[in-house]
């Protein structure tokens, strides 16, 4: 499911990190980052988060097809996690209950649909898809507390080889990653699909977009520093982009904690995929998880006090819990399928 690190992300190692955290190292061009593979690579674009309207663009109307009972919400640091899975053949988006529970699928397409990601009022959900045949940004609604038929998403943004979407704290907008000739770019555009935004621009792969709680800051992975992946944080607007990791081993995926204190990210440096944790200005990273094979694409509880991530520890990709220092390790799916990129509902 890395093939996704997009596809989030080698862009197909990148891309298999990258597209939903998805791929396996760092490769992309054109193709988003899919899960991963073997070794994670990072996301080749990154989509844009929402607009500030409840409501994701203003062609999305309200689902009357079949609907589906949203699963109920746990206690303190429960609620509910979507994902993606190849279970029923190709990529489609799965949601569950943080314990694992109650696990339905949410789109049903021959195509891929991945790397999902909530609205802030968990309202919307925006994740790329190959449903235009190109990958491109969609959202599917959730209306009176149940799931939209999959045939009500609607198209996100006009344009193609967009991917790894991220919603806005205050939801007027959604970040994501764009093909470009030398690499991609991060990009923002409002749910309305009036504009787009251009964040960054330079011949390198951008992606994997993370706003900060307070919606002022948006953390990214980059290969611009001779190839090497890090993560960097830069302005709403694009400006004063600051880097954050300095390794000689390859760091993707950043995931601010909801306190907006710490930020999760996936790394390389211990010679495999791990899950770390550093401070959200890049002071004191540490390790969460330790094993073999290879874990990534973190996702933080909405009370900050849990992560859940892709691993594939298992045989397969499969999604895991954990609390945020690394403890009380849980195995949430269990199938012979590669479960992937996982995203808490806020």
């Amino acid at each position: 499911m890395l093939t996704r690190f997009l596809p989030i992300v080698a862009l197909l190692l990148v891309l298999t990190l990258l597209v939903g955290c998805e791929t396996a190292g760092p490769a992309p061009t054109s193709t988003p980052i899919p899960p991963p593979s073997a070794t994670p690579a990072p996301p080749t674009a990154t989509p844009v988060p929402p607009t500030a309207t409840a409501v994701p663009p203003t062609a999305t109307p309200a689902p009357t097809a079949t609907v589906t009972p949203l699963p109920p919400l746990s206690g303190s640091g429960g609620g509910v996690i979507a994902f993606e899975s190849d279970r029923d053949g190709n990529r489609n988006l799965y949601v569950m209950n943080a314990d694992g529970s109650d696990q339905r699928r949410l789109t049903v397409n021959r195509v891929d649909d991945a790397w999902p990601s909530w609205s802030p009022d968990g309202q919307y959900i925006a994740f790329q898809s190959r449903r235009g045949g190109r990958w491109g940004l969609y959202v599917l609604a959730v209306h009176g507390g149940a799931w939209a038929d999959d045939s009500q998403a609607q198209s996100l943004t006009s344009c193609l080889d967009c991917w790894e979407p991220a919603w806005s704290p205050d939801n007027t907008q959604i970040a994501f990653s764009k093909n470009q000739a030398n690499g991609s770019d991060i990009f923002l555009s409002s749910p309305d699909r009036a504009e787009q935004q251009r964040l960054t621009s330079n011949k390198a792969i951008d992606g994997t977009p993370a706003w900060s709680p307070n919606g002022k800051r948006i953390a990214f992975m980059t290969d611009r520093d001779d190839g090497n992946w890090e993560i960097y944080v830069m302005n709403r607007d694009g400006s004063d982009p600051q880097r954050l990791t300095n390794h000689l081993a390859d760091d993707y995926a950043p995931a601010w904690s909801p306190d907006g204190t710490r930020i999760a990210f996936t790394s390389k440096r211990d010679g495999n995929l791990e899950v770390y944790v550093m401070n959200s200005d890049g002071t004191n990273p540490r390790r969460l998880t330790n094993n073999p094979t290879m874990d990534w694409c973190p996702t933080w509880s909405p009370d900050g006090t849990r992560i859940a991530f892709a691993s594939d520890r298992s045989g397969h990709m499969a999604i895991y819990v954990m609390n945020s220092d690394g403890t009380g390790l849980q195995q949430l799916t269990r199938n012979d399928a590669n479960d992937d990129t996982p995203s808490w509902r806020p």
